[in-house]
């Protein structure tokens, strides 16, 4: 279960990720997100990613929400916010993206 908006005022993408998420989903998230960030990507915005209320993901799963958090810097995301299910994702998320920490983003 997922859920995405654009909220015009504050310049922010919001997805909001429930329950089980299979690839299937978020394969659809992803395509909406680049569409919603290819309208949106002439100002910086903010993306809020709350996943505190979704089971674990298998690891093509988090390839597709680490290739979404990709699209969204590439394409004018000024920030990105993660909401996290408890506090060892900090570690996991962290290493997962080593690479993109060190550089900055």
């Amino acid at each position: 279960m997922y859920l995405i908006s654009w909220v015009e005022e504050e310049a922010k993408l919001e997805a909001s990720l429930g329950g089980r998420v299979t690839i299937e989903e978020m394969n659809v998230v992803l395509d909406e997100m680049r569409d919603i960030v290819s309208d949106h990507s002439e100002a910086p915005y903010l993306v809020v990613i709350d996943f505190s209320r979704a089971k674990l993901f298998d690891h093509q799963t988090e390839i597709v929400l680490d290739d979404i958090k990709d699209i969204c810097l590439k394409n004018g995301a000024e920030k990105i916010v993660n909401i996290i299910r408890e506090i060892d994702d900090i570690e996991t998320m962290t290493t997962a993206r080593f690479q993109s920490v060190m550089e900055g983003t």
